[in-house]
């Protein structure tokens, strides 16, 4: 049986501009402003617009919906399978990558779960999204516009943005490349599988894998290359810190150490999706399906990521409690919301069978954002974020806001600038 093996090339970004055609030279990404918003036009909107935010400007970015790395498949000429692409290649041929650019899209969605991006100061030091060249889409929504349809608009205007960049990869030399395959290994080596939770809850609370909404899905296989080759759409309005994003999807750091240990120490097993559903009976569903599915791959142990907060962390005690039972070994990777000086019970659900976590961070500690000299979007948008506080805007423009509302600042799949220190 052949292998899957996807071929990563990266074509490096270092600046970001408007030009007269939408091209790369020099490492810089020019892009024709008209052209690109030509592309995004449809009656969702009232108005479109297209800014650049680059490492080290004095600019915010609020309110945050989504992250995208631009990508393309160098056969199909498509991406993201199910919107822009179909099935036939995911997870294998080659695909090229705009490495250290961003799309960005905002919008007063649910604005009280979006997120925000500073490209300098403290904040900066927090988001991943800081230290990229980010293209920013803001585009209104038409009067009387739904927050159901403004999202979807949003959502798909995003990954068309990101499609639009990744053509310009195509006429570019690359810089560097990775193949990732899953070779056969040692089998003495303990097998570990990864368990990805996906938020399916509903009321702007949902992905898209494949394009279908995850709510209408089933716990499933998955091949890690198929996390990088586009198969998973972010499509939340949740907490910016709660969600992860489309650009966390395609880069999910715990695929990486799994394969960059495949082979060494371990056998990386494969990889579980499962829609982290509100009711009772559905979660002990996806449990059911993840630890049936753990031993399939005759897995001695699963890794297992978090998203959203509250609700979900009932699902993962659960699947620390059925997977310990059968004996399979389980890590938890959550983040906390452990109160401003950390002394608060710091996840809504606990377990003695989950004796192996790993912190993401704590969400509620504050930080200071001094004033910026330019915004990108709606400021007053900074007194209704999920996580924040009421009074986060100060008379001078800078704001305080706990970890929260930063954009990825303690992500659940800790694709975050934090560390841990020992002493």
């Amino acid at each position: 049986m052949k292998n899957m093996k996807l071929q990563l090339e990266y074509v490096r970004i270092d600046d970001l501009r408007f030009g007269q055609k939408t091209e790369i030279q020099d490492h810089i990404l020019y892009v024709n402003k008209a052209e690109a918003i030509a592309e995004l036009s449809c009656k969702e909107f009232s108005s479109i617009d297209l800014d650049i935010a680059n490492p080290g400007d004095s600019v915010r970015i609020i309110p945050v919906k989504d992250a995208i790395e631009p990508r393309i498949k160098v056969d199909s000429k498509g991406f993201f399978p199910g919107f822009l692409d179909g099935f036939d290649s995911v997870g294998e041929g080659t695909t090229r990558v705009l490495q250290g650019c961003c799309v960005i899209t905002t919008g007063n969605i649910v604005c009280f779960q979006e997120g925000i991006i500073d490209m300098s100061g403290p904040g900066a030091e927090y988001s991943i999204y800081a230290h990229m060249h980010n293209l920013v889409l803001i585009a209104e929504p038409a009067e009387g516009l739904s927050a159901e349809k403004h999202e979807e608009a949003v959502r798909l205007a995003g990954i068309r943005l990101a499609h639009y960049l990744a053509k310009a990869s195509l006429e570019a030399e690359i810089d560097d490349s990775e193949a990732f395959e899953l070779a056969e290994t040692d089998e003495k080596l303990p097998r570990v599988a990864y368990v990805n939770l996906v938020l399916a809850q509903g009321l702007l609370h949902d992905n898209y894998i494949y394009g279908s909404d995850a709510k209408h899905l089933q716990t499933m296989l998955m091949h890690p290359n198929e996390m990088m080759d586009g198969a998973i759409v972010s499509g939340n309005c949740v907490t910016a810190s709660d969600k992860n994003t489309t650009y966390d999807h395609e880069n999910n750091p715990v695929i990486r150490d799994l394969y960059a240990r495949h082979g060494k120490d371990l056998t990386f097993a494969g990889v579980i999706s499962s829609p982290t559903c509100t009711m009772l009976a559905e979660k002990e569903r996806g449990v059911m399906s993840i630890v049936s599915n753990a031993r399939l791959l005759q897995a001695d142990a699963i890794v297992v990521t978090e998203e959203g907060g509250g609700n979900p962390e009932a699902d993962i005690m659960l699947i620390a409690e059925r997977a310990e039972a059968a004996g399979i070994k389980t890590v938890l990777v959550v983040h906390e919301n452990a109160g401003d000086d950390g002394s608060s019970e710091p996840l809504a659900n606990s377990s003695p069978a989950a004796d192996a976590v790993v912190s993401a961070g704590n969400n509620n500690e504050f930080v200071l954002l001094p004033p910026m000299d330019k915004t990108i979007g709606h400021l007053e948008a900074a007194n209704v974020l999920a996580g924040g506080i009421s009074d986060a805007l100060k008379d001078d423009g800078s704001v305080l806001v706990r970890l929260a509302v930063i954009m990825d600042a303690t992500s659940n799949l800790g694709i975050t600038n934090l560390r841990a220190v020992t002493y």
